[in-house]
């Protein structure tokens, strides 16, 4: 047989072994439960202080981070599930999957359609409405990077920062999802997804967003500006301005609605839309427009996923990696001895700085978002608006940022730099300067709600509210949207049990979290479940409810997380009645919100879903009852015991894994090195 006849034997009998272990992966794969019970769970009741980077005496300690994953066990379903959002061919992970275990679309459900298409203030709106389209369509295509950077430390967690480090690479670094866009048959993305256009003002001054600082784009990358027409630049650029990116981001600029498809009646200029800036839309062509650039997303997906993850992969030894474009052969150095040798991760954290620090109120406070973000629900004075759950996400970020400048370049805990390299200099001085206005504005007594708003002198944290001429005006707990779970679980995570008892008295961490159930907590029964979003109960005298009937996974898992490391913090303290009490609390949470739907909130896909019911968030954004990348993420941040406000994830005590997720992780599974097979 002549030697090409032979390769070509054996080419085919390579392909056909090939094609015989996909077969049998799609046969044994479990894709959809044609016994999945979906319409039924109608939420009815049954009957931190920060550590450092690295300790200051050895700036190099590298050591396999004890919250890891065993390398040698399969992926657990949630895993799998997370690696399968990555793997849809656009670039990016999504932050939801509309198409249910049982292979039925959410949107044409009873769920989703009894209630239906909801707008701004609250109420029903027409399915083909643009609220509706937009929410659809972001659902089932779009990424909240909050949502992403809970996605790279879960995988980072499993070894799997190689695959974080695709979209890192991707998307972030040249701030983009398809620099070509739409001209000449090119498959068409957003173009730049930063908010350093002139018609975006940070801060009270409104500094034009095309104006902040200069920064060099992480990893060698190039950036391709937008002009006036929209179009990209015809070169790429290494430097701009160190704006914040949207909180929302897609694989396209023209999306197609799951039940409109490419075209919609109310996007067409001039009548009945009006935005000036889309005049080319006289068809009526449904794309993507959440220009948002808001805070919480960007210090998540900026600075503490991408630094955490950083952490975990090169097992706390931010010299050991490679840095520079990944194509550069052969790769820089970590040295960390200017902008161009320090890890790729730690200069995207750096390029948002400026945005950050024009976002700084004089009362040490961050703004939510810039001017011109246009927020929904509308707030005119949207500039001095603030989230008190971004400032605590915000201060954990940047204090593990500046933990990092500390060690690896010397920069001093006053915001002294020691490097010579303008951009890290910077960096040191700006991260420095934020952490010590956020701590100003946390030890103020305005962080917590005023007396006589919640009966029985209960205190929380405000939501936020605005900071402007004339000082803070935090929202009144008892109107709609007041209270915020999150602010109080990340609050009382982030500021931990010994600087909020110092500055407002014994037990005050304690009493926030007593409060907060009390009003927004999720019970079968008298079992505590979880929590959802904000009060449904007297406390929101507009609308009163006997008891809070919204379940959402994503910010319970954020409140197990909170009871266990207060818990410890009590402990600590000698305050054990509390200490068990938290931990009660944290187990019966993990023990309900990981059951399978309907009793808990876990599909039997290993995902979880967003929240049990669809419900309009008073803060801008739906929650739905499917399944999504932040829930499940936690998830495994969770399994893990992995805290991810603080570097390297904590000590928190554990928890015991219920009985029924263990029975969950012995089900046959593919085997992860099937690969092997070839």
């Amino acid at each position: 047989m002549k030697p090409a006849a032979l390769g070509l034997l054996l080419l085919a009998g390579s392909a056909h072994a090939i094609h015989d272990v996909l077969e049998g992966s799609r046969m044994t794969h479990q894709r959809f439960f044609p016994e999945f019970k979906y319409e039924g769970h109608d939420g009815t009741a049954a009957t931190a202080g920060q550590d450092k980077v690295l300790k200051d005496d050895n700036k190099i300690q590298p050591e396999v981070n004890p919250h890891m994953a065993d390398p040698k066990v399969p992926y657990t379903p949630e895993v799998q599930w997370l690696l399968s959002m990555f793997n849809r061919g656009w670039g990016l992970p999504s932050s939801y999957n509309d198409v249910l275990p049982n292979g039925q679309v959410y949107w044409a459900t009873k769920t989703y359609l009894d209630l239906g298409a909801i707008g701004e203030d609250g109420l029903p709106c027409e399915l083909d409405s643009m609220i509706a389209a937009q929410e659809r369509a972001l659902t089932r295509y779009g990424l909240n990077l909050y949502d992403a950077a809970v996605w790279e430390i879960a995988l980072s967690l499993w070894g799997r920062h190689d695959v974080a480090l695709v979209y890192e690479r991707n998307i972030l670094y040249p701030s983009t999802t398809g620099p070509a866009g739409r001209d000449n048959g090119n498959p068409g993305g957003i173009v730049s997804v930063r908010a350093d256009a002139a018609d975006f003002g940070y801060g009270l001054d409104k500094t034009p967003g095309n104006t902040l600082k200069e920064v060099t784009y992480p990893g060698n990358v190039t950036h391709f500006t937008q002009g006036p027409d929209g179009k990209p630049s015809k070169a790429g650029v290494q430097k701009g301005p160190g704006a914040l990116y949207y909180r929302i981001i897609g694989p396209n600029y023209q999306m197609i609605d799951p039940l409109l498809g490419h075209y919609g009646g109310d996007w067409k200029f001039p009548w009945p839309n009006y935005d000036t800036t889309t005049t080319w839309n006289t068809y009526g062509l449904i794309h993507f427009n959440d220009w948002k650039p808001i805070t919480g997303e960007n210090v998540w997906s900026s600075i503490m996923g991408p630094i955490q993850a950083l952490g975990l992969a090169t097992n706390n030894n931010m010299t050991a990696g490679k840095c520079g474009h990944s194509a550069l052969h052969p790769r820089l150095a970590c040295t960390w001895e200017d902008f161009d040798h320090t890890p790729p991760p730690v200069q995207q954290a750096i390029t948002i700085l400026p945005g950050l620090e024009a976002l700084q109120s004089d009362l040490g406070s961050l703004y939510h978002c810039p001017w011109g973000s246009k927020i929904f629900p509308a707030d005119p004075d949207e500039g001095s608006n603030i989230s008190n759950e971004n400032n605590f996400s915000g201060y954990a970020s940047l204090v593990m940022l500046l933990d990092v400048l500390q060690n690896y370049t010397g920069c001093a805990t006053d915001g002294t730099p020691q490097s010579s390299d303008p951009l890290l200099s910077y960096a040191c001085t700006t991260t420095a300067k934020l952490v010590t206005g956020l701590d100003k504005f946390f030890d103020d007594r305005t962080i917590l709600s005023e007396a006589g708003q919640i009966p029985d002198g209960g205190l929380v944290v405000p939501q936020g509210g605005h900071i402007n001429s004339t000082g803070y005006h935090p929202v009144p707990i008892n109107s709609i949207a007041g209270l915020a779970v999150d602010c109080q679980t990340w609050g009382m995570t982030v500021l931990g049990q010994p600087r909020l008892d110092k500055n407002f008295g014994a037990g005050t961490a304690y009493n926030v979290w007593q409060t907060t159930k009390k009003y927004a907590g999720f019970y079968k029964g008298s079992v505590l479940a979880g929590v959802g979003y904000t009060d449904l109960t007297n406390l929101n005298t507009s609308s009163p409810v006997p008891q809070n009937d919204i379940w959402s996974a994503e910010w319970t898992f954020g409140a197990i997380n909170m009871a266990q490391v207060l818990s410890q913090q009590y402990r600590d303290a000698g305050n054990a009645e509390y200490a068990d009490d938290l931990m009660n609390d944290a187990q019966s949470m993990y023990n309900e919100v990981t059951q399978l739907w309907p009793l808990g909130l876990r599909f039997p896909d290993g995902s979880y879903v967003y929240a049990n019911k669809r419900f309009f968030i008073p803060w801008g954004w739906f929650s739905n009852p499917i399944a999504a990348t932040c829930s499940t993420a936690w998830a495994v941040l969770q399994d893990q015991n992995f805290n991810p406000f603080e570097y390297w994830g904590g000590n928190k005590p554990a928890l015991t894994t219920p009985s029924h997720l263990l029975d969950s992780r012995a089900m046959p599974q593919f085997p992860n090195n099937a690969v092997g097979a070839f």
